[in-house]
Formats: C-alpha cells, structure tokens, sequence
C-alpha cells in the first residue's frame, strides 16, 4: 500500500490564554481617581492583549494599604496561575504626610509588593500628562493645577482622555526622578515626583524597557 506522506504543517505560536497573562493586583488608596485611571489603561487593547489588571480602590492610608497587599498575597499564595505581581498606589501627601509611610515601603520591600508613589498626591501624575512640572506643591495646589488643565470637577476622572498622553507622563517621571536623585533627594523629600510610571511600564514596556 502506499504510504501518505504527511504534510508539514508551519509551526504557529499559540495565543496565551487570558488566565496566562502576567496578573497585577493594584491596590489604591483612593476609592475613585486612581482606579478610574487604571481601568482606562487596562482597557486598552494594547494592554488587554499582554495583561490583567485587578484593580481595587480601597480607600485606606498607605500602612494598611500594604497590610491588605499582604494578606491577599499570602491567601493567593499557589493559586494564581501564571506570573502575578502585587502593587500598592498611595500618596505622600503635603503640607503634612501621611503617618508611617517609611513603614508601609519598607513592608511592601519585606514582602516583594511593588510601590507606586505620588508626591504629594496622584494628581501630580495627571499634571505630568500635560506639562512639566518641577516646583514643590501642595495637595490643594496641586488639584487646582489639575483641574487647569481637565476641567474636572471632585475626584471623578474621565481616565480614556489622558491615554494619548500617559507617554509623555512617563518622561515627565522619569525625568523628575533623575532631577531628584542628582540632588541627593530621597523619599519622601521628593516633591514633586510620582512614580506611577513604574507601574505603567511594569504593565506594558516601553522599547527601552524591554
């Protein structure tokens, strides 16, 4: 009889299912900015096809934002199924800081949860997506600058208007770090700074990063 040759087949990649994608559990301290932020970045098809974003406003000061990192960590711990990373995005803060911040970084250290800090307040983060800014501000100055250029009005967000834009945020970040540690200044004496962008390209890498 003869014999059938089998066809080579060209070899094709298979697609990662959802649940293999890197996993962020982020955990925020504002209830309604920062995460409305953050689901506009994960609802992004770029991101949507490299990650999940479990993202959780939970309203607590940083040192029990950490606590609650660790405890959902450790109650994951040998169930998550592909590579998962836990981040806490809290504020520092100004004129006055928050309590024990020191203490929340160096838990999250303890424990491998990553940190994405804004100084003095997340709202810095949404300024760099329009500006450069590199002065020491406040809290109540730094909101009014925001509103400058959004419109807003509260702590409501319309996240999708700033994507265009996050690059640019992220430049500002970075440049703001490098300004900060040429001068010797180190948490939490870095106003203005945020470092979000660490998270944003911890999610999805930017060319140099990858």
């Amino acid at each position: 009889m003869p014999q059938h040759r089998r066809r080579d087949k060209p070899l094709r990649r298979r697609a990662p299912r959802r649940n293999e994608l890197p996993r962020f559990v982020i955990f925020c301290e504002g209830e309604l900015t920062e995460p409305l932020y953050l689901k506009a970045f994960a609802a992004l098809d770029e991101v949507r096809g490299i990650a999940t974003l479990d993202i959780r406003g939970m309203g607590y000061e940083p040192r029990r934002l950490v606590e609650e990192a660790r405890v959902v960590k450790r109650s994951e711990r040998g169930q998550a199924t592909g590579a998962t990373e836990y981040w806490c995005v809290f504020d520092v803060e100004a004129p006055t800081q928050h309590a024990r911040l020191k203490e929340a970084v160096q838990m999250a250290r303890d424990n491998d949860i990553s940190v994405a800090i804004s100084n003095p307040s997340f709202e810095l983060w949404l300024v760099l997506h329009c500006t450069d800014y590199e002065n020491w501000i406040n809290n109540d100055n730094c909101r009014s600058l925001r509103r400058k250029h959004d419109n807003s009005q509260g702590k409501s967000l319309i996240g999708a208007a700033y994507m265009p834009r996050r690059h640019q945020a992220i430049t500002r970040a970075r440049r703001l770090a490098i300004l900060h540690a040429s001068a010797n200044r180190e948490f939490p004496n870095d106003n203005p700074s945020s470092s979000v962008y660490l998270l944003m390209e911890a999610v999805y890498p930017t060319e140099d990063q990858q």
